[in-house]
Order: C-alpha cells, then structure tokens, then sequence
C-alpha cells in the first residue's frame, strides 16, 4: 500500500553500493525502517542530507503490514533545519539522542503525544542559541515519561546522586525551552549525564554501551 507520512530520522545505515536503510519514528505507523535506493548515487533524485539523525521529513512509501522494511518512492522535509547539521554541538546531541531514542523505544504503533514530543523538541533544539550544552539532560529527564520510567517522587532518584553532585531530581521541572537556566559547570554536567544513564540503563533492558557517546563528550568537554 503507497502511503504518505511524516517521519523523524534516527539512524541511517549504508546498505548495499548505494542504498540505505533508515530508522524513523513515524506520524501514522509508529517505529519503522525503510529502504531508499539509490541514494549515494550522483545523480539520486533523494538528497542524503535528509537522512541524518533527527532530519524531519515527509515520505511516501510502500507500506507492508507483514515487513520490517519498506520500501521509499519519495522523501521530502516537512520542516527546514538550519543549524542542527552544521553546529557541531547540535549534532554531536542529535546522533546521542538518535542512539538512546532507537534503543529504548519499541512502539510499532502511532503515538501522536511522542511524535509531537520529539518533533517539537527536534525545532526547539535547531533554533536555540543559550543552553544547547544542557539539552540532551532534560530530554532524556522529559522523555522518560514516553518510556513509562518517569520518576514519580524524587526518593527514586536520590541513589543515582553522588556527594556534592548537581541533583539529579532538579532536571524534573526544566523545560526544554528553560536550558539556560540549568547552571552548572562541565565536570557536574558530565557526571549529571552519567547519573541519567545509570537510571535509564536500570529500567530498561538492552540499553548497553552507547556508541555515541563519546563523541558528545568531546565535543563539551570544553
């Protein structure tokens, strides 16, 4: 079945001599991979720049019920981005969050609330210019409650606070469009960062070593 939807791109992996195999979370159909051909070809019809983690696109494709990977016909955006893929920081943010999203989350099915969530943070994130350093701390805080792992009072979170670290409870009422105003210094904001994993890596299975991850903290190490 041809069908039109909006899409966020996760990860994008080379498949074959010039195609590639995308993961997404859809608008109408959840969590979905999808084949496009051709796309490392010259002369592609489908710009490459719409792949990368955390592109918002618009695609039509054929659809299949009973396949894990569907093919693409067209790919368009259906919101610009205009600094996420040319501002190291955001970048080195965005393939960290790709990473954690397309691990924990396993919804084949549409929810409207999540696709809404991650859309709207995708464009806070590719407009903000103070507080970019703390995003992907409150995300990942925000997005546990998509997950069912939301903290419910903060006695839950005081193990995973080490002595005279930033607590990792403060993250609960900061909004995405707030980043500036979590003020903490690098050290406390890698060991925050650790905190975060050590709660998402005890309620969820699977999450193992995150490849990305390194690559974040290079890139804010400074």
């Amino acid at each position: 079945m041809l069908c039109n939807t909006k899409a966020i791109v996760f990860q994008s992996i080379k498949y074959g001599e010039s195609s590639c195999i995308i993961k997404t979370y859809t608008e109408k159909f959840g969590k979905q991979s999808f084949l496009v051909h051709g796309v490392r070809k010259k002369k592609s019809k489908i710009n490459a720049y719409l792949l990368q983690p955390f592109s918002l696109i618009e695609i039509i494709a054929y659809i299949k019920e009973t396949r894990d990977l569907h093919k693409i016909k067209e790919i368009k955006p259906f919101v610009f981005l205009k600094t996420i893929h040319f501002d190291i920081r955001k970048s080195s943010i965005a393939l960290f969050l790709s990473e954690i999203i397309n691990r924990t989350l396993h919804e084949v099915e549409p929810n409207n609330q999540l696709f809404d969530y991650l859309n709207h943070a995708i464009q806070i994130l590719d407009i903000s210019n103070e507080g970019i350093e703390n995003f992907h701390l409150i995300f990942l805080m925000q997005f546990t409650k998509f997950l069912g792992i939301f903290p419910k009072n903060n006695v839950d979170l005081k193990k995973y606070n080490s002595p005279n670290s930033f607590p990792i409870e403060n993250l609960l009422d900061i909004s995405l469009t707030d980043t500036k105003k979590l003020r903490i210094d690098n050290p406390s904001r890698s060991e925050l960062l650790d905190q975060l994993l050590h709660y998402y890596h005890d309620h969820i299975e699977g999450m193992n070593k995150i490849k990305s991850l390194d690559v974040l903290r290079n890139v804010f190490a400074t």
